[in-house]
């Protein structure tokens, strides 16, 4: 028996040793990539809204202050195959790539207004439309001004889509067909219509975050359903009436509290600067109560927080950033996260929720 013994492990020695050499060898590693490769390529598409169904997919749910979770301000709305965009903040085009949506249906985008966190993946986005197989200029909406923010990003890419075109080709990659248009949107009143395409109303918003001005949010009404998204704003209750009735409001939401003691750690550990900024945020943002108290005013049926700050690290955070929703809004809101889908089939109240990844 000990001889047997011998014998076994003599060959369970030998084939391990056999395999961790096949396993350090080229060919494997080149094998192992194939296998990934074709794992990653077979994703298929994620259906975002059916036919007459309009829906919500967070791609961003993160404010200015870094978060590893959360990319910038984006919020992706599906009209049945049609995609429109609302902001295109830093890392949210990388999201929407990893997540296998079909950038060849995006038809526009809107942007709220000009802060950094809001436009920094515009210029992405215009690539990854355009190779994704877009074949016309992508319409960009948004508040006067939105020309010299379309002009600056169509330059400072210019020279990628050249490079672009010239090696994959004309037939390809049409160069004619990169480009954003800014499409301004000019407001009298309090609301402004948008766009009419294909049964989808767009309604702009005037809301309230001076010192910029102006400042949208968005209405979105589709199939007899509808979605509202604040953009950046204090407290503004003229949003809760262009908001009414809305199945979806997804409204930014700042945890004041949070901001001070950030503020106050900040100035301690000998940063004055970023400190003051902490000082001066509140003013013009929404807290999670407040934008709980628009909802209501909306009689909105699912509010879904976004535009999240400060970062909220662990359950405790996110509890102190909720303190008080409960008692406002006692049911109907979630706290938004990247990859969060709500979906709002046509000719129905049904609110569906789920996550893409």
């Amino acid at each position: 028996m000990k001889r047997i013994g011998l014998i076994v492990a003599a060959i369970v020695v030998t084939l391990g040793t056999g395999l961790w050499l096949v396993a350090l060898s080229p060919a494997f590693d080149d094998w192992a990539y194939a296998k990934f490769a074709t794992h990653a390529a077979a994703q298929p598409a994620p259906v975002l809204a059916k036919p007459h169904e309009l829906s919500v997919l967070l791609c961003g749910t993160n404010a200015p202050l870094p978060d590893p979770d959360r990319a910038g301000a984006c919020t992706l709305i599906a009209a049945g195959d049609d995609f429109y965009v609302v902001d295109a903040g830093l890392g949210s085009a990388r999201n929407l790539v990893m997540w296998h949506v079909p950038l060849a249906q995006v038809k526009g985008v809107f942007l709220t207004h000009f802060h950094s966190d809001h436009i920094g993946d515009l210029g992405e986005l215009r690539l990854q439309t355009w190779v994704a197989g877009r074949r016309t200029p992508l319409k960009v909406y948004g508040p006067p001004g939105i020309e010299d923010v379309v002009a600056g990003f169509n330059r400072a890419y210019s020279h990628d889509a050249d490079y672009r075109t010239a090696h994959h080709g004309e037939d390809f990659l049409p160069r004619e067909d990169v480009d954003l248009v800014a499409v301004p949107l000019q407001m009298a009143g309090a609301t402004s219509h948008a766009l009419s395409q294909s049964g989808l109303s767009v309604t702009a918003i005037r809301v309230d975050h001076g010192p910029v001005k102006p400042a949208y949010g968005y209405r979105f009404d589709y199939a007899g359903r509808s979605v509202t998204v604040s953009g950046d704003t204090s407290y503004y209750e003229p949003l809760a009436m262009a908001a009414r009735g809305s199945d979806v409001i997804v409204h930014e939401a700042q945890s004041n509290k949070l901001v001070a003691l950030l503020g106050q750690a900040l100035k301690a550990g000998g940063n004055p600067r970023a400190a003051k900024i902490m000082h001066d945020i509140p003013s013009y943002h929404t807290t999670p109560v407040e934008a709980a108290r628009i909802a209501n005013l909306a009689h909105a049926r699912l509010l879904v927080f976004s535009h999240i700050n400060p970062p909220l690290r662990g359950w405790i955070a996110e509890r102190a950033f909720l303190e008080g929703v409960s008692e406002v809004r006692s049911d109907g809101w979630v706290l938004g996260r990247d990859g969060l889908l709500v979906r709002l089939p046509g000719g129905t109240q049904d609110i569906e929720r789920t996550t893409i990844e």
